[in-house]
């Protein structure tokens, strides 16, 4: 028997419905949301989007440039904050070499000055109209509150740049306290200042007796003074210089407080120096009542040293 030939048919009606309807629901959505796609996408061109990306890649980069500047400054301050601390652990060193030095300044003894070869003196006239001072031993050296029956005397003034507002009254008192000079008293005048400088008359750096051609030239010296006005207050330094000359009596003279070392530190020094040999008597010069620094550093060394203290404000 003879087999029946079958016929196959790759597409069936069925199949061709299910594409259909699959078609028509994708033409269906796509007319749906075809409003909405120009909503969805963007309508920049190429070009503007090309100037865009360029653009942020100058933006990056400039934000790269600033990091590095940034990064540049911050390796600055490093090396600035390394530089300082050690600046400040230099300058740490240096104060205390400094505090070190003046306090072996303060030690050293300075040899009395070599005397220095004099013509032979020519004797002064005496004044004929001026009765003589009297050089009776008990009649007592008196000006500005303080007395004193020593005869060997050494004044020490502060020539500082603050000086100068007191010009008066320095030139003043020392005229006064030259005119208390009797003929047999030794007297210098030590000036002093910033460095140390020292401005001294008689100028052999002596203590020379107070004749009257002498008491006449101190006083010429001490009108020249206020011109030479300047620096700083290294006081210690001008009173171990005094004592090295062993007076019997200093008569200090300052409107402000030493800048050459620690306030205690140098009545001590100067108290240790001296052992009660000379009188020191101080003398605060304008509106002492306003440096309380000055006040108790001038009263200290007058009380440790059987001097008075006093003030001169006029």
């Amino acid at each position: 028997m003879r087999a029946r030939r079958r016929n196959i048919s790759i597409f069936s009606i069925s199949a061709l419905d299910l594409f259909a309807a699959a078609l028509g629901a994708f033409i269906l959505i796509v007319l749906v949301l075809f409003p909405y796609y120009k909503l969805g996408g963007t309508d920049v061109s190429f070009e503007a989007l090309e100037e865009l990306v360029q653009k942020r890649r100058l933006v990056a980069s400039a934000s790269q440039t600033d990091m590095a500047q940034i990064r540049a400054i911050q390796a600055d301050i490093w090396l600035l904050d390394k530089q300082y601390k050690s600046t400040e652990d230099n300058m740490s060193k240096i104060e205390e070499r400094i505090r070190e030095v003046q306090k072996q300044t303060a030690e050293i003894e300075i040899p009395d000055p070599k005397p220095l070869p004099t013509p032979d003196p020519v004797p002064d006239p005496e004044p004929v109209t001026d009765p003589p001072r009297s050089v009776g031993t008990g009649v007592p050296f008196s000006i500005l509150g303080v007395s004193t029956t020593r005869k060997k005397l050494i004044i020490v003034v502060d020539m500082s740049g603050s000086m100068v507002a007191h010009t008066n009254k320095v030139t003043g008192a020392l005229d006064e306290i030259l005119d208390q000079m009797k003929p047999d008293n030794q007297f210098l005048i030590m000036g002093y200042r910033g460095g140390p400088t020292f401005d001294t008359f008689p100028r052999s750096g002596r203590m020379e007796l107070a004749s009257a051609s002498n008491i006449s030239s101190a006083k010429q010296f001490v009108s020249g003074m206020p011109r030479r006005f300047g620096g700083g207050t290294p006081t210690q330094s001008a009173m171990i210089r005094a004592l090295n000359l062993k007076p019997q009596a200093i008569i200090l003279m300052s409107d402000g407080a030493p800048d050459d070392g620690q306030l205690g530190d140098i009545v001590q020094n100067i108290s240790k120096r001296n052992r009660g040999r000379a009188e020191i008597h101080t003398v605060a010069i304008g509106d002492y009542t306003q440096d309380k620094n000055l006040t108790l550093f001038l009263q200290e060394i007058a009380n440790r040293n059987r001097g008075d203290f006093v003030g001169r404000a006029r």
